[in-house]
């Protein structure tokens, strides 16, 4: 033994240097090694599954998913050629003022606007309502809106009048204020602004408001109408029409691309 030890020890040593090398990397670098792996492998099924699982519960595949982003883009560019059809391009007095305060000019504006289809209306022939619902107040957040409504109002009782109705019964600028928010806030890219009117006259004067109202740079949105014959003898009607200003956000529609 002692002899075998004399002529072997180098290869003895060498060999046990190996042996105990290769239990130093098997404890320390392979058995870390095949834990992760072991881990990632668990983690792999798991996601696997979990996957499998949202899909048989309408979740899409790949192909679902290149089928979306396609009809996406498609949408994207109905929205961008329906945008200018939809317009309503506010005339520059229905602009938040630059110098005077916001409070000061709504409130000049709402007497002269007034003022100025109750001349029209007179003029013509057609009766106003003693009492016009516009706005009562403004800030700095909310001018876009009552401001928009003010040009509704102008622009429906200039059609109406132009339109030889008998009678204007009611005009009202605040129609649905909290549904159009509500509205407005479900949507990623359009606000509305409704006003609502009821007017007296020929199907021919009520109808060619309906027609006025869609025109294209100032168009307003039907979003109610009724018709009705109060009276069976003579050729006037009843109609109440609800019109909405439509605001097309395309930046909007974009995010999240």
């Amino acid at each position: 033994m002692e002899y075998f030890w004399k002529e072997n020890k180098r290869f003895v040593l060498a060999v046990g240097g190996a042996f105990i090398a290769l239990l130093l990397y098997n404890s320390f670098v392979l058995s870390p090694l095949r834990s992760a792996a072991a881990g990632a492998y668990s983690q792999r099924n798991r996601e696997l599954k979990e996957l499998e699982r949202k899909m048989s519960q309408g979740v899409p595949n790949d192909d679902g998913l290149v089928a979306g982003r396609r009809d996406r883009d498609q949408n994207r560019k109905v929205l961008a050629s329906m945008t200018p059809e939809v317009g309503f391009a506010l005339g520059e007095r229905f602009q938040k003022p630059k110098r005077e305060s916001i409070k000061s000019y709504f409130d000049n504006l709402k007497l002269d606007l007034v003022k100025d289809l109750q001349t029209k209306a007179v003029g013509n022939k057609v009766a106003l309502p003693a009492n016009i619902a516009l706005p009562n107040d403004i800030s700095d957040e909310t001018s876009t809106e009552v401001l928009s409504r003010l040009a509704m109002v102008e622009r429906l009782v200039g059609l109406a009048v132009d339109s030889d109705v008998e009678k204007i019964e009611t005009i009202d600028a605040e129609y649905g204020m909290e549904r159009d928010e509500r509205s407005s806030k479900k949507s990623q890219f359009l606000t509305k602004y409704s006003v609502f009117m009821k007017v007296n006259g020929k199907a021919e004067s009520i109808f060619k408001i309906l027609h006025g109202a869609q025109k294209k740079g100032s168009y307003l949105a039907i979003t109610h109408f009724e018709i009705g014959r109060p009276d069976a003898t003579k050729d006037l009607f009843e109609a109440s029409i609800g019109a909405a200003l439509l605001k097309v956000d395309e930046k909007a529609s974009l995010e999240g691309k």
